[in-house]
């Protein structure tokens, strides 16, 4: 099944989503959309490509079959949240991705609510040099950052050192793209402990990227 717009679409309001979004090869993406509702009450939402190729319907057999089971739409339609998950991301995931809404049979557009997919590699960790020279014994803080789009599948660290008081946090960046840090303090082992600290980050379907800096520890 496809859809595609015709003279009997009834131009509505804007939908607020970003015009480019990147996504992670494999992992997920979810694409922020939003609009104004005003109590007006819509049957379902539905999102696809420029040809008419449907990407998300809550019937699962109007979806392309190359997107089946890989998208859901999050959130409440009739509070006007629109935004799409689109997992396991491929190569002909690019878009543009067009939201759009019905209300029995009839089709409402909405202006500026096409989305294209870039693809990226992993993203480049940022963790806290450790410059100066640490006594053994003493509390050391580090933290860890990574951004990414997929905010219903964030990523998960680790970290090389034991005993450690860890915390997370998600920071939203905009346009669909969020920060996680994983900040972490510990005690500073003798000169025979760890001789470095690696920081592990693990995204959705386990892609994975590290960073390492080196403990120069005395006593």
């Amino acid at each position: 099944m496809s859809i595609r717009g015709n003279e009997n679409d009834v131009p509505v309001r804007y939908a607020t989503v970003p015009f480019k979004l990147s996504g992670l090869a494999r992992s997920c993406v979810v694409i922020p959309c939003s609009f104004q509702h005003q109590d007006m009450l819509f049957t379902r939402g539905i999102w696809a490509k420029k040809n008419g190729e449907i990407v998300y319907h809550n019937g699962q057999s109007n979806i392309a079959d190359h997107f089946k089971k890989r998208t859901k739409m999050l959130g409440d339609l009739n509070d006007g949240h629109c935004s799409l998950e689109i997992d396991d991301i491929k190569s002909f995931d690019n878009g543009p991705f067009c939201f759009h809404v019905q209300k029995e049979n009839t089709n409402y557009r909405f202006t500026n609510s096409c989305v294209f997919i870039v693809l990226k590699g992993l993203e480049s960790l940022q963790t806290i040099r450790l410059i100066k020279m640490f006594d053994a014994g003493s509390v050391l803080s580090a933290s860890c950052s990574v951004t990414h789009t997929c905010q219903s599948h964030s990523p998960v660290f680790s970290w090389n050192v034991q005993n450690l008081t860890s915390e997370v946090t998600e920071t939203p960046r905009g346009q669909g793209v969020w920060e996680t840090t994983s900040s972490i303090t510990f005690v500073v082992a003798a000169e025979d402990g760890v001789k470095s600290l690696t920081c592990t980050a693990v995204f959705w379907r386990d892609k994975q990227q590290a960073s390492t800096v080196k403990l120069n520890v005395k006593g």
